[in-house]
């Protein structure tokens, strides 16, 4: 491999065997050479392939001033992800993920703790996640001699759900619409605006994300919720479970889904954080 850039002292922009550009990383990789010299294959300890060019050039950015560790601690976790759930990663994870490693260490360093208020949700809904995200603290701990709270393993797991949500996939665009369908119901029935950069507004649109694949791959929720709580819930939160209502209407009308009454249960505790908000 010829290097075509360097990033710092352990990356370096190259091309595969294909003439694609790729990043290349190693410890050391490119100390004391320079644009044009060639690297040795053994001396390369990972390729980046990023297919999106605006991806690609954003992480460059972002590894050009990272230390090598926090490279090499999102490797281990997106690879035990992928093992774990068996499936490919969102290439976007090897930003977002990395950066989110850096700066979570940079605030526990300087002893800024942040609370993740959707915990208890992902702990029920993203089981297999919150335990990856689980893994990722003890090697973060380790990695960097830090003690991380329980909170990390919940922002992990938020970017190992979106990273499984691959938006180029024929299914994506029909997924968006139907999440601006049901943002629209919510709008019009609740008569409100959403705020986009709450904590509430991110939690929603995370679980659309994955109510909208369940509708077109026809699958179910599999949680049971006890009937007098779903009965104390949809006399709590009226309005909010009218509201639900009108989206199962318009998804069973238009999409010939069946929304459990599980499904109505989240949609209805969403929509009622919005509604107490306003």
């Amino acid at each position: 491999m010829i290097i075509r850039k360097i990033l710092n002292n352990n990356v370096v922009v190259t091309e595969n065997a294909a003439g694609r550009e790729v990043v290349a990383m190693g410890r050391g990789l490119a100390f004391k050479r320079r644009v044009g010299d060639r690297i040795d294959d053994s001396a390369v300890e990972k390729i980046y392939t990023i297919s999106r060019a605006d991806m690609m050039d954003r992480f460059k950015e972002l590894v050009a001033s990272l230390s090598i560790d926090y490279l090499q601690t999102a490797n281990n976790i997106i690879e035990h992800a992928e093992d774990d759930l068996n499936c490919r990663l969102n290439d976007s994870i090897y930003i977002s993920l990395t950066d989110h490693i850096h700066m979570a260490v940079h605030r526990i360093r300087h002893g800024i703790l942040i609370k993740n208020m959707m915990l208890l949700d992902i702990k029920r809904f993203y089981e297999k996640e919150f335990v990856i995200g689980q893994y990722a603290v003890k090697i973060m701990n380790k990695n960097f001699d830090v003690i991380l709270p329980e909170d990390e393993a919940g922002f992990i797991a938020l970017h190992i759900i979106d990273a499984q949500l691959d938006f180029r996939q024929p299914m994506a665009n029909r997924i968006l619409n139907l999440m601006e369908e049901i943002g629209n119901v919510v709008r019009m029935v609740c008569r409100i605006e959403f705020d986009r950069e709450s904590m509430n507004y991110y939690r929603f649109v995370t679980h659309l994300k994955f109510f909208a694949k369940r509708v077109f791959m026809h699958q179910e929720s599999a949680d049971e919720i006890d009937e007098e709580m779903g009965l104390m819930i949809r006399k709590k939160y009226s309005q909010a479970y009218a509201c639900a209502d009108k989206i199962a209407a318009l998804i069973e009308n238009k999409y010939e889904y069946q929304v459990s009454s599980d499904e109505k249960f989240y949609l209805t505790i969403h929509i009622a954080k919005f509604i107490s908000k306003k």
